[in-house]
């Protein structure tokens, strides 16, 4: 009996399993030369394809990494399906996740042609560390046609040679030519472009145990598909949405540009200085998840910048050329763009407020609310030489805070939100666009001009039609059942329209009163410095008066100072209810403390009225919780204001009480008053928004009783105040409602609130 052990060859056929049937096209075995190059910690691949006269191009992959020395040459690139990656899952210098781990890559060269050229130098093995090391350089020539199925592959030899050199950069070179055909395409091209994206995200990061990764580029040589393309990087920052940069002058002023889809190229250049920032620039691509908002479906797909966004998405800083951090690190926020947009910021600063407000369909007030995550945004702001005033932190941690760095924030923050106004700007056009279009199209269908506001109507009666037409064909029965059923929707879809369009002119009221409280707080700052000035004249002059008109003058004076108090109380009340403060969050509130204050905003009237206005029973240790104190404020002064008109209104005693307490686990509220009441049958209607005075007592009542001056104190109301009240009250999971009032009171409303 003949013993003997068996061991397993390999024919070349393999190769070709590998380098042609796993790399099924030729977009695909680029893309693996080039991860190679990313896992040897290279900074810039270079592809250069080199049209030839019968065949495919000639193609040239030179990479700026670690290169590979002879005997990892021998190791591993000449050993097949090799689990170096995988027991080495992170690049050796910068700790790069590897994104090649099949071993299969360099048999992608097969895939592109029939001939390989390998150049490869790397530090010689025994000078790593070393002030001037040596280098190898390995060469290598691979002639694939000898790899012909029946041969053994450990018997096929490909040339190569070894030499020490004294000067050299490291890196990988390949020469792949000898394609048989030209299988490049510009679809496959723009494949490609999509794929190494992923790649050339890595904008530079920092990784624990390893040197800083400066980050991944490429450049494509590619004449006769879509031309060279120097940076990709750069072409990724301008595929989405858009690409904002801006810089700071000369004159301290800073000039933004934003060239972006459906709105082309705009600048501006702000008011405001930046002293500390002279030659500050940044570039930004404002990169929104969606399909329809990509510019460049060649370089970025929807799917790529969803791998993208989560990894590299960020702004990153660059001081005099270096990196710095944690600034557009994971989920760092170093511009408040994420805080602000947990808090639902939606008003601009008054710079931007007054562009925005010039934009067709742009609400100053909510213009930042699709402002998008920080993570939408890829790209650097550069601080050079001429800047002033930057420190690192000892740990290089970021900046010590300065005037520079508020300067800086400030700087970014006014290009993005003014990006972000265009973008708002950009989807209401659009919006408009598309419902222009469905309505161009309705009208060429029906045969007839449709007006705005009966666009949903003519719809609904055209499939109507349409459906009696395709009914006329069903039996009896069953189309009496489907007509009711299409009666029962198309009234829905009515009833909804009209509501919707009740509420947005409910809205643009709203928005209206805004821009008017902007004004008008203006305008009180103004008016409480003149007062000022006037107090200290007043001084002045009393000093040189007799003592009786001193006195006198002196009563003035305190006058003038009652009066400036309820005006700087009044516009503290404003500028919570007209901006979008950032010290606005849902918390605890004395109800007492807030209730004073709102009284003295009704001090005058209450005055000359002789109203008496009792809020004993609201003691100081009640609180409201979880509730804006805009949203507080709006609520007290709504139904004060009406208590007071229904009061006036009715004549005779004028009484006013507000009782509070605590009861399981909510604030109850109530307020009463002598006035006019209200029918119950009117206890819910009197909350629908544009129902000014049901009973149509009310405004008659009042321009009796009412002096001529006070009109415009106590107003004709919009109809808008207890619809208000009542979306903040249920919004913080509260209840609002009129109540049969106790004897002596004809009117009483209760609020239950967290």
């Amino acid at each position: 009996m003949k013993e003997e052990y068996f061991t397993f060859t390999v024919d070349s056929a393999l190769l070709n399993e590998l380098g042609e049937k796993l790399v099924e096209t030729v977009h695909l075995a680029l893309l693996e030369l080039v991860k190679n190059a990313y896992d040897a910690d290279a900074k810039e691949v270079t592809i250069r394809f080199k049209p030839t006269p019968s065949c495919g191009p000639e193609i040239h992959v030179i990479d700026t990494g670690l290169g590979m020395t002879f005997e990892q040459v021998k190791s591993y690139w000449m050993r097949i399906a090799t689990t170096n990656k995988v027991a080495n899952d992170r690049s050796p210098m910068y700790g790069r996740p590897r994104a090649g781990s099949k071993g299969i890559g360099r048999f992608a060269c097969r895939r592109l042609g029939s001939k390989l050229e390998l150049v490869t130098v790397a530090v010689h093995n025994t000078d790593h560390g070393k002030r001037n090391p040596k280098f190898e350089k390995t060469e290598v020539t691979f002639d694939w046609k000898k790899f012909t199925p029946g041969a053994e592959v450990t018997t096929i030899k490909c040339p190569g040679q070894m030499e020490i050199i004294d000067e050299e950069k490291t890196g990988t070179t390949l020469i792949i030519s000898g394609a048989e055909q030209d299988e490049w395409s510009r679809r496959g091209y723009a494949y490609l472009k999509r794929q190494l994206a992923l790649l050339v995200a890595n904008r530079g990061a920092r990784r624990r145990g390893y040197e800083e990764d400066p980050g991944f580029n490429i450049i494509l040589e590619a004449p006769g598909l879509e031309g060279d393309i120097k940076d990709l990087r750069e072409q990724l920052i301008s595929a989405g949405w858009g690409t904002l940069t801006a810089r700071i002058e000369s004159d301290h002023h800073a000039v933004c540009e934003l060239e972006a889809l459906g709105i082309g190229k705009k600048t501006i250049t702000s008011k405001q200085a930046f002293p500390h920032l002279t030659g500050v620039s940044l570039n930004i691509g404002v990169m929104p998840i969606s399909k329809g908002q990509i510019r460049k479906t060649d370089v970025l797909s929807l799917g790529t910048m969803k791998e993208i966004l989560p990894n590299w998405g960020g702004v990153q800083v660059r001081y005099r050329g270096f990196r710095v951090y944690p600034y557009g690190e994971g989920d760092d926020d170093w511009l408040n763009i994420d805080r602000d947009r947990g808090r639902r910021k939606g008003t601009v600063d008054d710079e931007l407020s007054t562009f925005a407000a010039k934009l067709r369909g742009v609400d100053p007030q909510r213009a930042l609310l699709s402002m998008l995550s920080m993570k939408n945004y890829i790209g650097n702001v550069e601080i050079g030489t001429d800047a002033q005033g930057f420190d690192l932190k000892p740990n290089r941690e970021g900046f010590i805070q300065s005037d520079a760095v508020r300067e800086l924030k400030d700087f970014v923050r006014f290009a993005i939100d003014w990006s972000t106004i265009y973008r708002d700007y950009y989807i209401r056009k659009k919006a408009r666009g598309d419902s222009e279009a469905a309505q161009e199209y309705l009208e060429e269908i029906i045969g007839k001009e449709i007006e705005q506001d009966k666009v949903v109507e003519a719809a609904t009666s055209y499939l109507e039609k349409q459906f009696k037409d395709v009914a006329n064909l069903l039996p009896a029965a069953q189309r009496r059942e489907l007509q009711k059923k299409v009666d029962r929707a198309t009234d829905a879809i009515l009833k909804h329209d009209e509501s919707n369009r009740e509420e947005l002119q409910h809205l643009r009221l709203i928005a209206s009163t805004s821009t008017l409280l902007l004004v008008f707080s203006h305008e009180v700052k103004s008016l409480l410095g003149t007062l000022e000035d006037e107090n200290v004249s007043l001084m002045h002059l009393a000093k040189k008066l007799s003592t009786n008109d001193a006195k006198i003058v002196e009563e003035i004076r305190v006058e003038l100072r009652e009066t400036k108090e309820r005006l700087s109380d009044l516009l503290k009340m404003t500028s919570l209810i007209g901006t979008d403060s950032r010290n606005l969050k849902p918390g605890q509130l004395a109800l007492a403390e807030k209730l004073a204050k709102a009284v003295k905003c009704y001090q005058l009237i209450i005055k000359s009225y002789d109203i008496s206005l009792d809020f004993d029973e609201v003691p100081n240790n009640v609180v409201t919780k979880s509730i804006l104190e805009a949203e507080l404020y709006a609520i007290i002064l709504n139904l004060l204001s009406n208590s007071i008109k229904s009061v006036i209104a009715a004549g005779g005693e004028k009484r006013i009480k507000v009782t509070a307490k605590r009861e399981g686990g909510k604030t109850i509220v109530k307020f009463l008053d002598s006035g006019l009441g209200l029918d119950e049958s009117h206890f819910e209607d009197v909350f629908a928004p544009f129902v000014v005075d049901p009973t149509g007592k009310l405004y008659g009542n009042l321009e009796k009783h009412l002096n001529p001056e006070d009109k415009y104190i106590v107003g004709t109301g919009s109809g808008l105040g207890l619809s208000i009240v009542k979306e903040i009250v249920l919004a913080r999971d509260g209840a609002i409602g009129f109540r049969k009032p106790p004897k002596g009171w004809k009117a009483e409303l209760e609020v239950v609130l967290p």
